[in-house]
């Protein structure tokens, strides 16, 4: 049994004089050997489409300098009002974009991989978890759909640790770190403070049900954080429009009341229940013994509730929005290990370990070999080709708003209609969004003079889709369109001509 004076000195970093730092590097050391050999060895090409947006967007840093506008995608609310709410992604692949998109993307993510095990660990050290550079791996056994989630180089990445982080650091009373934790947020993640507070409330909520009583330093803390990065961020004004955009528009209207016209990823989406069964049960079964066992010790330290009542709250997230998984299974995770300082069995660790590596094994194979069979939509052959094709300069008109990283890193200082959400071109111009997305769907007669004057395109480029053949096939048919690309695997692009 723990012992509110064991934990009340932990320290996140204890002990760590030169032989403190000997413990902790071979263990740093084997969590980018993980990372690395996820992003090395099996990815064969990032999977999502928003790998190779902040990709390109690293690439304009590093050729433009700090971005105040988007003119890429002048369609979008981000042309004038730019905010980059990943700032912090961006700069870390700036360095390595002149090793190509796809090695940069490899070497970010195995770095923000290694970070994100490194977090679980030294906060499980700190809370003197036997074996907690092991349990730290639990999160990839758990769920395949966390191993998925750490293949895609994107700035959850960084949100995950800073969250670990910062809710053992107003647990333990670590405010300067607490501030120092949600001042990075603000420059990491567009919910900058929406997860500080859901950490905030799970770590008060069990401190009032442990000692009866709340403490206001780590909220003080971390909104001084919250305000000193936002005013230190160089797109401080538009990032608060941008948060709420994301927020009200993009989850509360769009994703959770499944918006008519409006197309976001699956990821939004919530889970059914078999895929809850087949991906969450064991989170799921983790968060509950983490709730029973911190409920029964909540006398001795309200550690183990916290960050089981936090698992609990993005798991509830996550049955409206699917992309929560991403938080609920490493809390899970870290809830576990934390619940086995009081479980009586010795080798809880080789118990749990097995039913999860038993309860996963098949869909975590699937998933490794379908990140392994990923091809390059646009190897530079195929880019070349285009760059030859279209001027720099030119509006290109695309059919779908996942295109645009890719065709930002195949294409660059040419203009494409949206990038990132597609909320953003509905929050600037209804009439014209409207327009667009009917075009592909609905085609009609006379749709390529509507796309060169509506939206001043002389070029269509789209990826082969069965959705849009009548499209492909009726804009081919318009006078002045000359088919560009239409047989290869991919792509297909159309010249419109000067009109």
């Amino acid at each position: 049994m723990l012992h509110k004076e064991h934990l009340s000195n932990s320290n996140l970093f204890s002990g760590v004089n030169p032989k403190g730092w000997r413990e902790l590097l071979p263990w740093a050391l084997l969590y980018l050997a993980v990372a690395a050999t996820l992003h090395f060895c099996v990815v064969s090409v990032p999977y999502d489409a928003d790998t190779a947006y902040h990709a390109a967007v690293g690439s304009l840093i590093r050729e433009h300098g700090i971005l105040r506008s988007f003119p890429w995608t002048p369609f979008s609310w981000l042309a004038e009002n730019y905010a980059d709410k990943e700032l912090l992604l961006h700069l870390l692949y700036v360095p390595f974009i002149p090793l190509g998109w796809i090695t940069a993307s490899k070497i970010v993510g195995t770095l923000l991989g290694a970070l994100l095990f490194f977090a679980i660990y030294v906060v499980l050290r700190a809370e003197q978890v036997r074996f907690a550079g092991i349990w730290a791996l639990l999160p990839i056994l758990t769920s395949d759909v966390f191993v998925f989630r750490l293949a895609l180089v994107r700035p959850h990445l960084m949100s995950i640790p800073l969250a670990l982080l910062l809710a053992w650091a107003a647990l333990r009373g670590r405010f300067v770190l607490v501030a120092i934790l949600a001042a990075l947020y603000t420059w990491a993640y567009v919910a900058f403070w929406q997860i500080p507070l859901i950490l905030l409330c799970a770590v008060e909520a069990a401190r009032l049900l442990s000692a009866g009583r709340v403490q206001w330093q780590p909220a003080a803390a971390a909104a001084a954080g919250i305000l000193t990065g936002w005013l230190l961020h160089p797109n401080s004004m538009n990032l608060l429009q941008f948060n709420w955009i994301h927020m009200v528009d993009v989850l509360f209207q769009n994703a959770w009341q499944a918006r008519e016209g409006i197309e976001l990823g699956i990821e939004f989406r919530p889970f059914n229940l078999q895929q809850w069964l087949t991906w969450l049960l064991a989170s799921v079964a983790m968060a509950s013994v983490a709730m029973v066992t911190g409920w029964r010790a909540r006398k001795d330290d309200a550690g183990l509730l916290a960050f089981a009542l936090a698992a609990v709250a993005f798991g509830l997230l996550t049955a409206r929005t699917a992309r929560f998984a991403e938080y609920f299974i490493p809390f899970a995770a870290v809830s576990m290990a934390l619940a086995s300082r009081y479980l009586p069995w010795r080798w809880v660790i080789i118990a749990v370990f097995a039913v999860a590596l038993l309860y996963t094994g098949k869909p975590l194979t699937e998933t490794l070999h379908g990140l392994n069979s990923r091809k390059d939509t646009l190897p530079p052959q195929l880019a070349s080709w285009m760059q030859q094709q279209i001027p720099v300069g030119s509006q290109v008109f695309t059919t779908e708003w996942g295109l645009t990283g890719a065709l930002m890193l195949a294409l660059p200082e040419r203009k494409f209609i949206v990038a990132l959400d597609p909320t953003l071109f509905l929050k600037k111009d209804p009439e014209l969004y409207r327009l667009w997305y009917s075009i592909p769907r609905n085609p009609y007669p006379g749709m390529a003079d509507a796309i060169r004057k509506r939206f001043g395109a002389r070029y269509v480029i789209s990826l082969n889709d069965d959705r849009f053949s009548s499209f492909y096939y009726r804009l081919s048919q318009e006078p002045g369109v000359r088919t560009l690309l239409i047989s290869d695997e991919y792509w297909t692009v159309f010249d419109l001509g000067p009109g």
